[in-house]
């Protein structure tokens, strides 16, 4: 096993072909697997519902590629049909699910799900929010940090609110000094299915934040004097093409700024 204390992350924002359900999506959501693993990612995250379908065929790609796994999915369940995102580890096991929570008044087709989830890992425990529930809720980010993750995973199928998700994520990141993995889709005209019109094209914009490390109180005192933003925090953005967002996070490091920030302003 690698050091726990890092990770190497990947923020992959792959391309839909032709429409989200598309089959092919999952042999295309393979290779780019493969290609993580071949730049070092311990664990790879695909955006919001990708590739939508094909369980089994992602857990035996995170045991071939000897990788962990974010993916999304369209899951049936009785008359129900959700948004989840599952955790497969690097054998091929499903070590965790988070269902969408708040399902936007345009999306119908999608039931809600009840709650938030904590998975426990190598690295420790981590959370996964998806979409708007990470950047347009605060609750979500509040219990993962009550329960003490190490990461959350933030994975996106997003449009018109890229800049609302920017703004509100680099405020999550202030807030609770949890690295964020947000992957989403590239530049693409959404359709669930083959017969739908599509949407304008837009997307983009996947993001990895990780707060700088702070070894001090003076330090703390001097970022918080100054006139700078914490858009530094932001390690890696992507453009609107696909690609894959990789970063080295030192979880060790994360956890002693944060509890020497926390403590900072309680005068301990």
């Amino acid at each position: 096993m690698k050091n726990k204390n890092v990770i190497t992350v990947a923020a992959i924002q792959a391309l839909s072909k032709g429409h989200l359900t598309n089959p092919e999506n999952v042999r295309h959501a393979i290779k780019l697997l493969h290609e993580a693993s071949d730049m070092g990612a311990d664990i790879a995250c695909f955006p919001e519902a990708y590739p939508a379908t094909g369980v089994k065929e992602i857990c035996e790609a995170a045991r071939e590629f000897q990788i962990f796994v974010v993916a999304g999915f369209v899951l049936h369940e009785g008359d129900h049909l959700y948004n989840d995102c599952l955790l497969i580890d690097a054998d091929g096991r499903e070590i965790g699910r988070q269902r969408k929570v708040h399902v936007p008044p345009c999306v119908e087709i999608y039931s809600h799900g009840e709650k938030y989830n904590v998975i426990e890992t190598p690295w420790g425990k981590i959370g996964i929010l998806i979409c708007i529930d990470g950047w347009g809720f605060p609750e979500g980010f509040q219990r993962m940090h009550e329960a003490g993750v190490e990461l959350i995973f933030n994975p996106n199928l997003i449009f018109k609110k890229k800049l609302q998700r920017r703004m509100s994520l680099l405020s999550r990141i202030l807030d609770y000094k949890i690295p964020i993995i947000s992957p989403n889709n590239p530049y693409w005209s959404f359709r669930l299915m083959p017969k739908d019109e599509g949407l304008p094209p837009e997307g983009g914009g996947s993001l990895i934040l990780v707060p700088p490390e702070f070894k001090s109180v003076e330090e703390i005192g001097k970022f918080m004097r100054e006139e700078s933003s914490c858009e530094g925090w932001i390690v890696s953005e992507g453009g609107n093409e696909e690609e894959i967002l990789i970063e080295k996070i030192e979880l060790e490091a994360v956890k002693r700024t944060r509890l020497l920030w926390n403590n900072s302003f309680l005068g301990l």
